[in-house]
């Protein structure tokens, strides 16, 4: 039911290990136990994100999210035993985020009404420098939130990164304009101990593959250690440069290997 896959990236410098798990498909078939998550009206399923563990030792996974339904089912089968707790962290689209933790034992199936606590949308304007490190692509943008709060919660190794916000396009000029979630009014994550932030990644927008990190050229009050942004309540104009996930090899005319073009940060 579970596979990793381990990636190596190398960001300004920094070299990133992430842990990611494979997506568990909505059953086509209903299981024998299940956690049955009902969204309500006006949500769009598609947008809705969902990782959980089941029990204290469970590595965990995501669900796979489906256009047009009305909830989602989660199988509460461990490896063929009944699972005895499931913990999952829950997003949608103009929706607060939030944190489930129940107890399975004894019982076959359990529903529970994912119920919206609206947050307003913030803009971010951003301008792209530097697009030679896209090497060639053309590129969408879209915005994640790094949930470094839930590794804890969850009690796994890799930090949930949840894609927020509609994917934008980028102008030939090279700006673009994104809407995120207000997070400062997020009643869980808005606190002023909350460990996470914004990150900004471009997509290539043919094959829908990750090209670059987008990190602030500049330092500033908005931006992270790790070429992220704060989370805020607005964020002024922001010049961005790619940092490459994976830039191809350059080589001289010798056919030595060149340096890579470093990341900003």
């Amino acid at each position: 039911m579970f596979r990793f896959a381990y990636v190596l990236l190398l960001l300004g410098g920094t070299l990133i290990v992430l842990t990611i798990c494979s997506a568990q498909a909505q059953p086509l078939t209903t299981p024998s136990r299940y956690l049955e998550i009902k969204l309500p009206d006006g949500v769009r399923s598609e947008g809705v994100f969902i990782r959980y563990v089941l029990d204290a030792d469970d590595f965990g996974d995501w669900v796979q999210p489906r256009t047009g339904v009305p909830s989602y089912l989660i199988d509460t089968n461990r490896a063929g035993n009944p699972a005895t707790r499931i913990r999952a962290i829950l997003y949608a689209p103009g929706c607060a985020i939030q944190t489930l933790d129940l107890s399975l034992a004894g019982l076959d199936s359990q529903r529970y009404s994912f119920r919206c606590e609206s947050l307003p949308n913030v803009p971010i304007v951003g301008t792209l420098t530097r697009t030679n490190r896209l090497f060639g692509h053309d590129v969408r943008v879209q915005a994640k939130h790094v949930a470094r709060w839930a590794q804890a919660f969850l009690g796994v190794a890799d930090i949930p990164t949840i894609p927020v916000g509609d994917v934008a396009q980028v102008a030939s000029n090279g700006s673009f304009r994104l809407s995120v979630p207000d997070f400062s009014q997020d009643p869980l994550v808005g606190v002023p101990d909350y460990r996470g932030e914004l990150q900004i990644w471009a997509r290539d927008r043919t094959s829908d593959k990750v090209v670059a990190q987008l990190t602030p050229v500049v330092n500033s009050a908005s931006k992270t250690r790790m070429g992220g942004l704060r989370i805020q309540s607005e964020y002024p104009e922001i010049v961005f440069a790619p940092c490459a996930a994976n830039p191809p090899l350059m080589r001289d005319a010798f056919g030595f290997a060149l340096r890579r073009d470093p990341c900003d940060r």
